[in-house]
């Protein structure tokens, strides 16, 4: 949990100083979320909110956060993500990512470091990223894509795949789709799956889903 906290302050230290910039630009986003999730055979349906942070706020620095927190019958929910991409070279960059997942009985946080290849263009973004825990660095490894697509003019779909390769293997798939109503607001709807398994990897500890929808605003 300190460790995922100190990634979220660093992201709000960047944005803090997001008006140094010119060429920085940043995407907010708050949703009302449904959750559903399977914790070995006891199931939780609740409600929440999901709050995404996504930006570049210079040529070679790039950041993604995601916090989704609810609340059911008597457990609460918390599943949490940031990262930040530093570019060493126009597609390579040095990538920190930190994560933290909590239900019920579930509560795992780790941050990893590696490197990530990235592709941009007006109608494909692409990230391929690959790293190790920081705490056993070059024991446990994480690896994944970030996709965006420009579906058609004003629209997009971003879709992203995850996998936590350690003591519990964890893997994470989210899609979402963004459909412009101004050059600054858009409308948000997304849908994010998540899958914990046991430390041989047969057994599946966690298992959920969480549906939102929104808007998120560009500034």
């Amino acid at each position: 949990m300190k460790k995922l906290n100190l990634l979220i302050i660093l992201v709000a230290l960047l944005l803090s100083k997001a008006a140094a910039f010119s060429q920085a630009g940043v995407s907010s986003g708050i949703s009302y979320a449904s959750f559903s999730y399977d914790n070995s055979g006891t199931k939780y349906n609740g409600d929440g909110a999901v709050i995404q942070l996504d930006g570049q706020l210079a040529n070679s620095i790039s950041f993604s956060a995601s916090i989704s927190d609810g609340k059911f019958d008597n457990q609460v929910l918390s599943n949490n993500e940031g990262s930040i991409t530093y570019n060493v070279y126009p597609n390579i960059g040095v990538y920190v990512m930190s994560s933290q997942i909590k239900v019920a009985t579930v509560n795992d946080a780790t941050t990893s470091l590696g490197f990530s290849y990235n592709i941009n263009s007006p109608l494909l973004g692409l990230k391929a990223f690959v790293g190790s825990f920081t705490d056993n660095y070059g024991k446990f490894y994480t690896y994944g894509t970030n996709i965006d697509l420009g579906v058609a003019k004003g629209t997009s779909l971003i879709v992203s795949y995850k996998t936590e390769d350690r003591k519990q293997k964890a893997t994470t798939m989210d899609a979402r789709f963004v459909y412009d109503l101004s050059s600054n607001l858009g409308l948000n709807l997304g849908y994010k799956s998540t899958e914990t398994k046991d430390a041989n990897g047969s057994a599946v500890v966690l298992k959920g889903n969480t549906t939102y929808a929104g808007i998120v605003y560009r500034f």
